[in-house]
């Protein structure tokens, strides 16, 4: 199975926002490679992962106060 990459517009705005993403996905072994485009107004997060759904990761984001939705 090949790597999926999965994109999304957040809320992220803080460096403290990404050291909360990062050890959220520490503990995700399906989530190999992953960073946020702060140039970017959308604040864009990509993913690089496997068997994991955009749902999982908006589910697991929303838990730690980031909102996002996936860019098609």
């Amino acid at each position: 199975m090949s790597d999926a990459i999965l994109i999304f517009r957040t809320s992220v705005r803080t460096e403290k926002d990404i050291e909360r993403i990062g050890a959220l996905f520490v503990h995700k072994s399906n989530v190999h490679k992953w960073n946020v485009d702060f140039e970017d107004w959308e604040k864009v997060l990509r993913i690089e992962s496997q068997g994991i759904t955009a749902e999982n990761i908006i589910d697991a984001l929303r838990t730690i106060g980031i909102v996002a939705s996936e860019l098609e």
